[in-house]
């Protein structure tokens, strides 16, 4: 057995329950389908907005470094330590040297007040003699060879500002630049300049911009060197840090909680940053809020679940209760299942109801004709039937027609004896002929037939014509197909007027053993335009011509197929009933 078969078979209690558990079923999981759209999408939002307050960090630490190259510009311009740097450069006075260091120390310090908030620890002076720093014990927190490295960058940049590592671990950035001497556009190397930047105060400030991520980490690099991390970063978090950041920004996981991640360059700098932030008080947000949905879906699919079967059992039952009664009844007429519910029954006014109270109406008029009229209705039905066959038997009515004939000869009266034959020959070929195909002769002697009563009953007034050549008449038609149309003629045209009606019957090959073409044509009548597509689309109601037409043309297109079928119009003052159908003869008789 077929599933389908089986979903066929099963009580009409579990197809409503397996339709309406499948559509929770469906349901359920659109919902969690959309659920999830709508979760990924409010991720993608988040992951995007915290990616841009992280990104305002380095955009934040770009600008501390780019203003601490405007203050070394300025610093490398300024007068007092141009001058100074000549006069060290030029002269070998040591006097003059004193003085001169003093200057550049006191503009060294006032230079350091206006950048301390942009996180420089100390700025120093190197030149060929001696050092001029705001820190006097700068050698504590840069060595030799940092100090070196940052000189050798600023000599490789010809004046422009080089950023290179402090030592390592300092978490620190030296950022050196050569002073060249302005005067005459010389440009001779005066001394390099040198600034020591504390980066944990500049990202600390950075993290301050964006307060919402005040406990962000960071690890920066330069090329492949590690110049700053966050003190609470161990060195294999920060390996896998840097292995696992792929993408711009993503989420992962470390020693059991959920970061995430920008991995992204400083603006303007070639140095490498990544950005941390805790997203576990995010994703416990997203987790509980998927947990309540969740079980908000669950809890309504069991309710709906539990509701839905109530409700299907409170519907059913009614029907199982009517299925009981018709068993019952089917198996004894006079026994009729009585239950509590019929009184309601008795007033609903649902489908239900209308059921039941159609079933007792069935059951009691069944019992009405069992009891009281089925006998008594076998017998007349009986007694009709015997009569309508003695009227109807074709032997008798023949035999009867004859005598009449017989008698009215003998009288010497012609009409009644002619109405009499061509009687009886009409009733022999609508009561004995059961071929479905006749000749065109033989339709036309049975018009004949009729054409002789209606003569002797309208005289003059009935002017009757065939021209139907001799090698048509053997041709094959329809049996009552001329007859009706040659009434319909009669009844419409002749018994209307006053004036002769004329009826012709016209007969045509349309091509050597192709189709045949019959009108029957009559003055004083016509008909009304698309006659039969109106009496067959009900538009107008059929009298008795009427149903002759469409069976006419019904039984053409039975016998031949569509395109063939009888068609009505109007030629001047006369009507014309055109039939259109394949010639055959008895010989050429399709099987």
């Amino acid at each position: 057995m077929t599933p389908r078969q089986k979903l066929n078979n099963l009580p009409l209690f579990q197809k409503i329950l397996f339709i309406v558990l499948s559509n929770i079923f469906l349901i359920m999981i659109l919902s969690v389908l959309g659920l999830r759209l709508c979760t990924g999408a409010c991720s993608e939002l988040i992951y995007k907005t915290t990616a841009g307050n992280l990104t305002h960090s380095a955009y934040t630490i770009s600008n501390h470094l780019k203003s601490i190259e405007n203050v070394s510009s300025s610093i490398i311009a300024a007068p007092e330590i141009q001058t100074s740097l000549c006069l060290v450069d030029e002269v070998e006075d040591r006097s003059l040297w004193t003085n001169a260091n003093r200057i550049i120390n006191n503009s060294l310090q006032t230079y350091q007040s206006s950048v301390n908030n942009n996180g420089v620890s100390f700025l120093m002076i190197q030149n060929d003699h001696f050092y001029n720093s705001t820190y006097t014990v700068w050698k504590s927190r840069l060595s030799e060879e940092s100090l070196q490295a940052a000189i050798d960058a600023a000599a490789e940049k010809n004046g422009a500002a080089a950023w290179t590592p402090a030592d390592p671990g300092s978490n620190a950035l030296l950022m050196s630049r050569e002073i060249r001497k302005i005067e005459n556009l010389s440009l001779n190397r005066l001394g390099t300049l040198i600034i020591y930047v504390d980066l944990d105060q500049i990202i600390r400030k950075a993290n301050a911009a964006a307060a919402q991520f005040s406990d962000s980490q960071y690890i920066l690099y330069s090329g492949t060197d590690r110049i700053y991390f966050s003190k609470s970063l161990a060195d294999q978090d920060m390996d896998q840090i840097t292995a696992s950041s792929s993408r711009r920004y993503q989420t992962f996981k470390l020693d059991g909680h959920t970061y995430f991640t920008v991995h992204n360059t400083i603006p303007g700098y070639q140095l490498e940053y990544y950005n941390l932030v805790s997203y576990d008080e995010i994703t416990r947000a997203l987790n509980s809020s998927m947990t309540s949905i969740f079980f908000i879906l669950s809890a309504g699919v069991v309710l709906t679940v539990a509701v839905s079967y109530y409700m299907i059992r409170s519907v059913v039952k009614h029907f199982n209760i009517l299925i009981q009664k018709m068993d019952k009844f089917s198996r004894d007429e006079a026994a009729i299942l009585s239950t509590k519910y019929d009184s309601d029954y008795a007033y609903r006014k649902d489908e239900i109801g209308q059921l039941h109270q159609g079933f007792e109406r069935m059951t009691k008029r069944i019992q009405h004709l069992v009891n009281t009229n089925y006998v008594n209705e076998l017998l007349a039905r009986e007694a009709q039937i015997k009569a309508l066959e003695s009227q109807i038997n074709p032997h008798f009515l023949y035999n009867t027609l004859g005598t009449i004939s017989w008698r009215a000869k003998a009288v010497n009266n012609r009409e009644i004896s002619l109405m009499t034959d061509s009687l009886s020959t009409l009733l022999r070929a609508t009561l004995s002929n059961k071929k479905s195909l006749v000749t065109l002769a033989y339709e036309l002697d049975l018009i004949r037939s009729y054409i002789t009563i209606q003569e002797i009953r309208f005289e003059e007034r009935l002017d009757y014509c065939v021209q139907v050549p001799d090698c048509l008449k053997n041709a094959l038609i329809p049996p009552l197909t001329l007859q009706p149309l040659v009434e319909n003629a009669i009844h419409y045209a002749l018994e209307e007027i006053v004036d002769t009606c004329h009826i012709t019957i016209l007969a045509e090959e349309s091509e050597p053993g192709g189709i045949l073409l019959i009108s029957v044509t009559n003055s004083g009548s016509s008909f009304d335009d698309d006659l039969l597509m109106l009496l067959k689309e009900n538009k107008k109601q059929p009298v008795r011509s009427g149903i002759g037409l469409l069976n006419i043309d019904k039984r053409i297109k039975l016998l031949f197929g569509e395109t063939y079928g009888l068609s009505l119009s109007n030629e001047g003052d006369c009507a014309v009933a055109s039939i259109t159908i394949p010639y055959h003869t008895e010989e050429s008789a399709p099987c």
